[in-house]
């Protein structure tokens, strides 16, 4: 799907109809027709277009001539996308997105990058430069999936007393999985802030100096804090698997416990249970005497298992 987008003189982006009069062109999930034709017309590599498609791709800034003699700007970010496993947990993983800078027009391949659009769009222009209001929509929503993942741990923390049931430790397995995501995208990007900041592309952005800084800035904290989730969820995980264990060795003892106390009746049924004269085998109330014999006995033994906090 393409999609055209115009700057208006407040500097804000609005959705536009016509390609000759777009600031920002954006395909989304592009099929190789599209690719290949907006490749030939703009004389861009195809390779560029394909960059997106590739869920193991890495962040990157390059520059680029064409057969025109145009020096074009390829910057590829990792961005974090919301998905569901198959409990329907949320997961995050990183999509990549290109931006293709050609002269006055900006143009941007992604899948599954709804969110990041509309992110940008709600931020106001910077002095009519899309591709900083990208950069900034980009850190803004590691921030946002940040904070979703501190909720959700903190939410696995209360819950924990009820560990061995599966839908915790699924959520556990979502949580861990979105924070490799997020991690390697947050330090892939990091990676290139640098030769975007060495780059002459901003230096037309008023006060660019500080604006790269502050998403550098914003990128450095997403970073701390997802080292501290990170570290959080392998100190859970411990939690986890050693409140399972010590569940288990508490049921296992339980068990022990009441078949030593049914081992009592057993025994006692067995002896006077054998074809040989036994004490009371003539009396009408010998059996009520085996019973309550059995049940005294199993009673002591309950008492003192009880006291040896077998129970």
């Amino acid at each position: 799907m393409i999609t055209y987008f115009e700057m208006t003189p407040e500097g804000q982006l609005v959705e536009g109809t016509s390609e000759k009069s777009a600031d920002w062109i954006h395909f989304e999930a592009p099929t190789k027709h599209e690719m290949h034709h907006f490749a030939k017309k703009y004389h861009l590599p195809a390779v560029l277009f394909e960059v997106a498609q590739d869920i193991n791709e890495v962040a990157r800034y390059e520059t680029f001539t064409t057969d025109t003699g145009e020096v074009l700007t390829h910057i590829c970010l990792l961005v974090p996308v919301k998905t569901h496993d198959s409990e329907d947990h949320a997961e995050y993983i990183t999509r990549p997105f290109s931006l293709i800078i050609s002269g006055q027009t900006l143009l941007t391949v992604g899948h599954q990058q709804s969110e990041l659009i509309d992110e940008i769009l709600t931020l106001e222009g910077l002095d009519g430069q899309i591709e900083t209001v990208a950069l900034k929509s980009v850190s803004a929503i590691y921030q946002r999936y940040l904070a979703v993942v501190a909720q959700q741990i903190e939410q696995l923390e209360e819950n924990v007393h009820v560990s061995t049931r599966n839908r915790l430790l699924y959520a556990l397995k979502s949580l861990k999985k979105s924070v490799v995501y997020l991690d390697l995208g947050l330090k892939s990007n990091q990676q290139i802030i640098p030769q975007i900041k060495a780059s002459p592309l901003f230096e037309r952005v008023s006060g660019h100096t500080d604006l790269l800084y502050r998403i550098d800035l914003q990128f450095a904290k997403s970073d701390k804090a997802i080292t501290t989730y990170r570290e959080l969820l392998a100190q859970l995980s411990d939690l986890l698997s050693d409140i399972i264990s010590n569940r288990l060795n508490n049921i296992m003892k339980t068990l022990t416990s009441l078949s030593i106390i049914l081992t009592v009746p057993t025994t006692l049924g067995g002896f006077w249970g054998m074809n040989v004269p036994v004490p009371l085998a003539e009396s009408k109330l010998g059996f009520l005497v085996l019973l309550g014999l059995s049940l005294a006995i199993s009673l002591c033994v309950g008492w003192w298992l009880k006291k040896k906090d077998y129970f």
